[in-house]
C-alpha cells in the first residue's frame, strides 16, 4: 500500500446542527470534524458530532495495538471556534475519558474569553451530562492565534507551539514535520474563526470553514491558501438562499458555492471540497450543488461523511 504525506477523512460535514436520517444517507448528518494523518501522527480539526465515531475508532486501534493499556495515547484537537456545531461532540469523545490519553486542545481566544473556561462552561451540568473536569484524560488546553505555528513531530513528542513566528533561530522546522499555521478571519460573527493550513513535505491542506466571501474574493484567504493541494471551504448556501428577499443569509458568516469556487480558482488550489452543508440540503440537492460547482471549478467535490483523500 503506498505511503502518503497526508491522508484526510471527513467524519462530519454538516453545519449548524446534525441531521441524521434517510435524506442524508449519502452525504451524512454529523457536524464538523476532520481527521488528518501523516505517518503515525494524528490531528483532528473541530469537535462536532463527527468526533464521536472517530473517537471510537481511535480507541479500537489503541486497544488492538496496546491490549493492556500500557502506553500513552496522544490526541491533538484544533478548534476553529467554539460554536456548538464545532464542539458538541467533545463530551462524548471516548479518548477524553481514558486515563492513558493526553489530549491537547488548541483554539482561539474569542470575545476575550479563555478557551478552557469557555469549554468548561459549555459542559456545565445544566447543559451537559459530563463536566470537562470529570473527563479522565490529561487535558492540555492552549490558545493558538494568527501567526502562531504548531509543530507535530513524533506521536510521542509533545506538540510544539511557537507564538508569533518568534523562533529566535532555536527551532528548526524540518520538511517531514507536520506544521500548522493559522490566520484569524473576521468573516463569521461575532468574533471570527481561525483558518488552518496543515503542511508536510511540500503538501498542504487549508481548512476554511465558517467564513463568508467578499466581492471579488476573500483576498486574505486567497493568499493564505495559495497553491494548496486541497482546500476544504465553507459552502453552506446556494445563491438563491444567500440573497433570498424574505430570509437573506448575508452576514451569517457562511459562503455560497460560488464564493468557495472563486477562492479555489484564484488561489490555484489542486482540489476543492465543499464543506459545512446546510442542514436543509438533502442528498438530491447536494448532488445538484456538486454538479454546479464542477462547472465553476472542475476539480470540486461536495464533502461526504467518511470520504477519504490522500496527498
Amino acid at each position: 500500500m503506498p505511503q502518503h504525506d497526508l491522508t484526510v477523512r471527513l467524519w462530519g460535514v454538516r453545519g449548524s446542527y446534525p441531521v441524521p436520517g434517510p435524506q442524508t444517507v449519502r452525504y451524512g448528518g454529523n457536524t464538523a470534524c476532520i481527521e488528518i494523518r501523516s505517518g503515525n501522527r494524528l490531528l483532528i480539526l473541530d469537535a462536532g458530532t463527527g468526533i464521536i465515531p472517530l473517537g471510537e475508532q481511535i480507541i479500537a486501534e489503541y486497544k488492538k495495538k496496546y491490549p493492556h493499556n500500557n502506553h500513552k495515547l496522544q490526541v491533538v484537537v484544533l478548534l476553529t471556534h467554539t460554536h456548538h456545531d464545532h464542539i458538541q461532540g467533545l463530551p462524548f469523545f471516548l479518548p477524553a475519558h481514558q486515563g492513558f490519553c493526553s489530549m491537547y486542545i488548541f483554539g482561539p481566544q474569542l470575545l476575550g474569553e479563555d478557551l478552557q473556561h469557555t469549554l468548561s462552561i459549555s459542559m456545565e451540568p445544566r447543559y451537559c451530562p459530563v463536566r470537562l473536569e470529570e473527563m479522565s484524560s490529561e487535558k492540555i488546553i492552549s490558545h493558538i492565534s494568527e501567526n502562531d505555528i504548531l509543530i507535530l513531530r513524533g506521536p510521542e513528542d509533545e506538540p510544539y507551539l511557537h507564538k508569533n513566528h518568534n523562533f529566535n533561530g532555536s527551532v528548526e522546522i524540518r520538511p517531514h514535520d507536520l506544521k500548522v499555521s493559522a490566520y484569524h478571519s473576521y468573516a463569521h460573527p461575532k468574533d471570527g474563526v481561525l483558518i488552518f493550513r496543515v503542511s508536510v513535505n511540500g503538501k498542504s491542506i487549508v481548512y476554511a470553514t465558517d467564513t463568508e466571501g467578499y466581492t471579488g474574493g476573500d483576498s486574505r484567504l486567497i493568499n493564505f491558501a495559495r497553491d494548496a493541494d486541497l482546500l476544504i471551504h465553507d459552502a453552506q448556501y446556494i445563491n438563491e438562499e444567500y440573497t433570498d428577499p424574505v430570509h437573506p443569509k448575508q452576514g451569517y458568516g457562511h459562503s455560497t458555492v460560488d464564493m468557495a469556487c472563486e477562492v479555489a480558482s484564484k488561489a490555484n488550489v489542486g482540489k476543492l471540497v465543499l464543506f459545512h452543508h446546510d442542514p436543509a440540503h438533502d442528498d438530491d440537492l447536494m448532488d445538484q450543488i456538486e454538479s454546479y460547482a464542477r462547472r465553476l471549478f472542475p476539480n470540486a467535490v461536495a464533502a461526504r461523511e467518511n470520504m477519504q483523500l490522500s496527498l
